[in-house]
């Protein structure tokens, strides 16, 4: 029998992986990639824990989900009454985590519905999923809301180890397991801290056990085994809150965890805490999102200055952008927002236009296709921005305005307890980049994480019998430039 062992260590960075390989820390996952391969990818933005899993476990990304962030406001339906419209403004870091089963829409399944042989072991996501199958989710709930505060995130790892060698042994095709402390210790340090690198000797452990496991049932050949993350991450050295800075400008502001504010002429939902999604006026129920140009006249917020050139020329601002029409994106940077670009998709190509400046320092004007784009940029300072930021605004719960974190900042601080001293979420290169680890032979080019379910769902086919999977296959992703 076929299967597909697909492990997500949150928030792991590549280069961390690669560099305890190399001091030969990760004995297990050696041996695996000895007959496998070892390759890079790109996350989906923003890169943060929930909306990037969505490319692994349905195959489509976050825009088609119209999952834009971990925390949005759907401008169509809320109207200011906090209470009654609660529903409406959403945040999966508390009780409503559990709704982004809903909030994917009803004709995207996800891999729990499309394989019913399958598991999911502290999954985010687990729409599809019977008791049976989602065997850790009490547990999950129990350690994920006693590591956040205690600091203490080996035993969720543990968790997910005893419930993952559990269903090798079960009639699984399909097997998910995230492990989460490497991202919580992360944000705790930093990395390639202590902690961070203790707890990935662990999942190298499991590893080992796994692959006995396997081989002793004669399965290592017909496993796909895959070791991917979400996410990568950044040290933040400065924390600039984005809704205390809205306020400071005078500026009544909408923002988790408290909503109830009074006639809001803003709403600031920040994500990972590397980028954040700002709503102008959103107690004023809306179809269509705002221009550049209208979200800089002084009518967006209600005062008598330009408060997008201030943010742009904030030092912890790398980029904001906003769009123009459908299928055209513009961005701008710098001191008073003066660098401008253009986004636009036409057909299955994608088009940068410098305007007034180049935003993404990609050198002037640049036209390709998706695959192009990934190949381009995908080591660049802010890899597939231009297709990344084309799928944000595919999403109608999306922002007005997207804000985009430099290194070493981010934009949550009063209310994030405890403190972040490492983040992600937005486009920079060390929250874009993650390890695409493989048990089988996989082509040797950059991949999007959207790409990764089309693999799975390969192997599970059983083609191709030569056990590597193509190397130009279909990506879903060709929906966002079709």
């Amino acid at each position: 029998m076929r299967r597909v062992i697909l492990l997500l260590v949150d928030g792991l960075r590549p280069d961390v992986a690669e560099e305890a390989l190399a001091r030969g820390e990760l004995p297990a996952l050696s041996a695996m990639l000895a007959g496998g391969s070892r390759g890079r990818g790109i996350t989906a933005f923003p890169s943060t824990t929930t909306v990037a899993y969505l490319p692994f476990l349905t195959g489509r990304t976050p825009g088609e989900c119209n999952v834009p962030s971990i925390r949005w406001l759907d401008r169509s339906a809320y109207s200011g009454r906090w209470w009654r419209e609660r529903d409406v403004v959403r945040s999966y870091c508390g009780y409503q985590a559990g709704f982004v089963d809903r909030d994917i829409p009803a004709d995207v399944p996800t891999v729990f519905e499309a394989i019913p042989e399958s598991i999911g072991i502290f999954t985010p996501i687990s729409r599809g999923l019977t008791p049976r199958r989602n065997p850790s989710r009490t547990e999950r709930q129990l350690w994920g809301a006693l590591a956040h505060y205690a600091m203490w995130h080996q035993p969720s790892d543990q968790s997910v180890s005893r419930h993952l060698l559990r269903a090798v042994d079960g009639p699984w095709r399909l097997i998910f397991a995230q492990f989460p402390a490497v991202d919580g210790y992360t944000h705790r340090s930093s990395p390639d801290g202590p902690h961070v690198l203790r707890a990935l000797r662990a999942v190298d452990r499991t590893m080992g056990r796994l692959r006995a496991r396997l081989s002793r049932r004669g399965e290592l050949e017909e496993t796909l085994v895959l070791v991917v993350s979400d996410h990568g991450a950044a040290v933040v050295e400065h924390h600039l809150d984005l809704a205390d800075w809205f306020r400071d400008q005078g500026v009544p502001t909408l923002s988790h965890p408290i909503l109830w504010e009074r006639n809001p002429r803003a709403a600031v939902m920040v994500a990972g805490n590397g980028s954040a999604m700002v709503y102008a006026r959103p107690n004023e129920r809306r179809e269509t999102r705002w221009s550049l140009a209208r979200l800089r006249s002084p009518e967006a917020f209600g005062i008598n200055r330009d408060l997008v050139a201030a943010l742009a020329s904030e030092p912890s601002v790398a980029l904001v952008a906003a769009e123009e029409r459908t299928g055209e994106v513009r961005v701008a940077s710098g001191i008073a927002a003066a660098q401008q670009a253009a986004i636009v998709r036409e057909g299955e190509r994608i088009h940068y236009q410098p305007i007034s400046g180049d935003p993404l320092g990609l050198g002037g004007p640049v036209s390709g296709t998706a695959g192009e784009w990934l190949d381009r940029t995908w080591d660049a300072p802010y890899p597939d921005a231009c297709v990344q930021l084309l799928d944000q605004f595919t999403a109608t719960r999306t922002g007005d305005l997207v804000v985009v974190a430099r290194e070493g900042f981010d934009f949550r601080d009063r209310f994030e307890i405890p403190e972040h001293r490492s983040g992600h979420g937005s486009l920079i290169r060390a929250h874009m980049q993650v390890p695409v680890w493989s048990s089988h032979p996989r082509p040797d080019r950059p991949v999007r994480t959207v790409e990764l379910h089309r693999e799975m769902m390969t192997w599970l086919e059983g083609a191709p019998q030569s056990r590597e999977i193509e190397a130009n296959p279909p990506s879903p992703l060709a929906a966002v430039v079709a």
